[in-house]
């Protein structure tokens, strides 16, 4: 019988960087404890399916279908909510974060209902005033938090929730998968830069995706920050300034690592 969702390979390494802080450890329970709360834990109306993901998990040893039950959460969303890992990157056409302009600066034509007059000036204030680093975009976004339910028997469905309209920097960094590396180990080697770019600005949104740009023929991974707007209008540029520092030093050691042919900037 197959797990809910797919197992996360070479954790080992990762896992033990959590294991060993206290701070990561006491935010990854708290984020657990609120999902288990009396007012934020889930109640399956139907005893029978109840079951069925109980016995599920226990046969597959699938601690995601227990999780996703009982809080609507995987393990991985869990340290995603708990700012221990990025929220996962599917792409500038995918969802979340779900982009509004084009690399121009200019509101994409299907989404000129969703941005208001005010938004796009200040969006522009920032595009004109920031010089952007090589290989990297600004763009006007919005970012959510995912949520899973079930649906029908095992299957599930995906919702975004908590809505953050932002402005989202995204960077060009070298192809871990070239490199050999699994998710969880590519999350193990910008460990130290995701948690720089929480201390400079702890509401910001991180995004981290394997292979999702290409160009030239070659794909490349990419991470993105988004700032909301509400939370970092008046001091944009300079946190957009420290995240360039914290993500282009981090740029620079995995092109050590591999090769200044892995990424052309």
């Amino acid at each position: 019988m197959p797990t809910v969702l797919p197992k996360e390979n070479e954790v080992e390494q990762f896992f033990s960087r959590i294991m060993a802080s206290e701070g990561a450890c006491e935010r990854l329970s708290s984020v657990l404890y609120d999902h288990l709360s009396d007012d934020d834990m889930q109640t399956d109306p139907d005893p029978k399916h109840l079951v069925q993901v109980l016995l599920t998990a226990y046969t597959n040893g699938d601690i995601s279908a227990l999780l996703l039950e009982l809080c609507g959460r995987s393990l991985f969303d869990l340290l995603r909510e708990a700012y221990l890992i990025p929220k996962r990157f599917h792409g500038k056409a995918g969802k979340n974060p779900e982009l509004l302009t084009t690399p121009e600066g200019d509101v994409i034509e299907e989404k000129k209902k969703l941005v208001t007059k005010h938004e796009f000036e200040k969006f522009r204030d920032v595009y004109k005033n920031h010089s952007c680093a090589p290989r990297s975009k600004l763009y006007l976004a919005d970012g959510y938090d995912l949520m899973r339910v079930y649906t029908d028997g095992m299957n599930i469905k995906e919702k975004r929730v908590d809505k953050r309209r932002g402005v989202l920097i995204l960077y060009a960094l070298p192809d871990t998968v070239k490199l050999g590396l699994s998710e969880a180990q590519t999350y193990d080697v910008i460990w130290n830069t995701f948690h720089k770019i929480q201390q400079t600005a702890p509401t910001a949104m991180v995004y981290y995706g394997q292979e999702t740009g290409e160009k030239a023929g070659k794909s490349f991974d990419e991470i993105g920050v988004l700032l909301p707007v509400h939370q970092f209008e008046k001091k944009m540029l300079m946190h957009l300034s420290e995240i360039d520092g914290i993500v282009l030093a981090c740029r620079e050691e995995m092109m050590k690592k591999a090769g200044s042919d892995s990424l052309d900037l």
